[in-house]
């Protein structure tokens, strides 16, 4: 039986670096199947946008950049603009809620607090904003009706006119997959009928992978990510933090605990209900967590997050740390100020237990077997490596594992690591798509295989049911207890030195002519949000 052709849109109205990239690797993919691709772009279309509300460029920069950048920069033909659909006229077209724009000015404004949102500043983002969804969500829907489009791929479908246009799909009843950029940068981050914070696919392969054994060579790929962040050599993570930290004591002699709180940006996940918490505010948490275990203010130490002492765009993370740090003086709690080169690394090898929101702390802290206490919900949930706390009610049951006689510590710690290591496996090899197909040489360089099997992006658009990129498992732990050993021993430099090679025939994907010296320009050039 012959599958029907499928015509399948893709769009990322932001030309960031790599995601226009990886959109063309995917239409290259479909397109060698015999199916259409279709492109939707903005030529300078919008009135604003989140890139230029980012940075204090003149629009006119912002704008030339972003359309050499964009789509036309790879694909000649089958190309629309939001200008272009614009002037298609449609009948009974529903005005765009206002609420897909603040998770723009959410992230932009740096917000942390509930006066933050309340403001007079987050609205007037908000409201900056609304046109721009607005727009892009009138020019989606006329652009998929007029293609007849079976199926779209957005770029993040989180940020403003992204989330008009995975909203415009969803309301045409059309499958759309959001595709990001992974943590470790190999493979497509491809959620179906989720946005990029989306957690429902995540959290559902985590639980079905997170009690199968790894093999030698996934439980060595697995240990190599916390290697490399522990010895600092992550240097394709989209931002790596703490780089020059010095490592030292523990900040407060004579606690009886050592619990060290290690907040996350509110701003970051603020309104998708899949990273919602009971409390709030995390600091509500604190208080609660600081209570039930019976903790005092000398038990504890706060370090603000690094991030919080960088400007992304125009906006410093000042509202975080203000937040966080005022909480803490009121209750003469040790803080650490985010640029402090204090290593954060140093201080996990040192305490008892991490209190966390939904940071990437939570790999190295499992594999060294600390106890993570989360707070809010996060894509570590169902991945058995945290001790819920995001409730009241889930509270209840919260003890410390310092509490506990040695030999459960041991095996509780032992269980950890393990644990950590399915976890990461799972985050980087089976929820990424085309891991073996899409490899990241930097942050934003990337190589390509082009023969790869276009079969499993189209069943995904037509199932809309994510599979794990790595079926395989071993069929006990034996494999995991020699890495086990080396994670135990802290042997972080033997873990990669004895890494197997794993190198693959790929090419990079270029830009058509006159486009193709452009990367060589942009690579000079601060990269997305920078």
């Amino acid at each position: 039986m012959t599958t029907p052709t499928m015509r399948i849109g893709f769009t990322s109205i932001y030309s960031w670096r790599p995601h226009v990239e990886h959109l063309a690797f995917l239409a290259r993919l479909v397109e060698k199947a015999g199916h259409e691709a279709h492109f939707l772009t903005c030529d300078a279309d919008l009135d604003n946008c989140y890139t230029r509300e980012l940075r204090s460029r003149p629009a006119w920069q912002e704008c030339l950049q972003c359309r050499v950048g964009g789509i036309r920069s790879y694909m000649a033909r089958n190309v629309s603009s939001i200008g272009q659909m614009m002037k298609i006229s449609a009948a009974d077209m529903q005005p765009a809620p206002i609420e897909w724009a603040r998770s723009s000015a959410s992230t932009l404004g740096r917000f942390e607090s509930d006066t933050d949102y309340a403001s007079v500043e987050f609205q007037s983002r908000v409201e900056r904003l609304y046109p721009a969804v607005q727009t892009s969500y009138a020019a989606a829907r006329r652009w998929i009706e007029s293609r007849q489009l079976d199926a779209v791929c957005v770029f993040n479908g989180r940020m403003d006119a992204t989330r008009a246009i995975f909203e415009a799909a969803k309301s045409l009843g059309v499958r759309v997959v959001s595709v990001e950029r992974t943590w470790f940068g190999d493979g497509l981050q491809l959620y179906p009928d989720e946005h990029c914070l989306g957690l429902q696919s995540l959290h559902r392969l985590m639980r079905e992978w997170r009690d199968r054994p790894l093999t030698h060579a996934q439980a060595m790929r697995a240990a190599s990510y916390a290697a490399r962040r522990f010895l600092r050599l992550n240097q394709k993570e989209w931002r790596a933090y703490n780089v020059d930290a010095k490592i030292g004591s523990w900040p407060i002699a004579g606690a009886r605990r050592r619990v060290l709180l290690i907040p996350s940006s509110r701003n970051e996940v603020w309104g998708h209900p899949d990273w919602a918490s009971a409390w709030g505010d995390a600091l509500v948490a604190y208080d609660a967590i600081i209570e039930r275990l019976q903790l005092a203010p000398e038990d504890l130490v706060l370090r603000c997050h690094p991030n919080w002492g960088e400007r992304i765009g125009v906006a410093g993370g000042e509202k975080s740390e203000r937040h966080y740090s005022q909480w803490a003086l009121q209750r003469g709690i040790h803080t650490i100020a985010s640029r402090d080169s204090a290593s954060t690394l140093g201080l996990m090898e040192q305490c008892d237990a991490l209190v966390v929101a939904n940071g990437s702390a939570v790999l190295e802290a499992g594999m060294l077997g600390k106890q993570v206490i989360a707070v809010a919900p996060s894509f570590f949930n169902d991945a058995g490596i945290r001790d819920d706390a995001t409730s009241p009610a889930a509270l209840q049951t919260l003890r410390m594992h310092a509490d506990l006689s040695e030999p459960e510590r041991h095996a509780e710690q032992r269980r950890l690591q393990r644990q950590t290591l399915r976890f990461a496996y799972t985050m980087v090899h089976r929820v990424p798509q085309y891991t073996e197909a899409v490899k990241a040489d930097a942050t934003t360089r990337f190589r390509y295989d082009f023969d790869a099997d276009p079969k499993r992006f189209i069943e995904l658009l037509r199932s809309g049911v994510l599979r794990a990129d790595d079926e395989i498992h071993a069929s006990d732990a034996h494999d995991e207890d020699g890495v086990l050993a080396r994670v135990a021993a802290r042997d972080w430099q033997g873990l990669l030195d004895a890494l197997e090679p794993h190198e693959l025939a790929l090419q990079p994907l270029n830009r058509r002519f006159p486009f193709q010296a452009l990367d060589a320009i942009r690579q000079r050039m601060p990269v997305g949000d920078r």
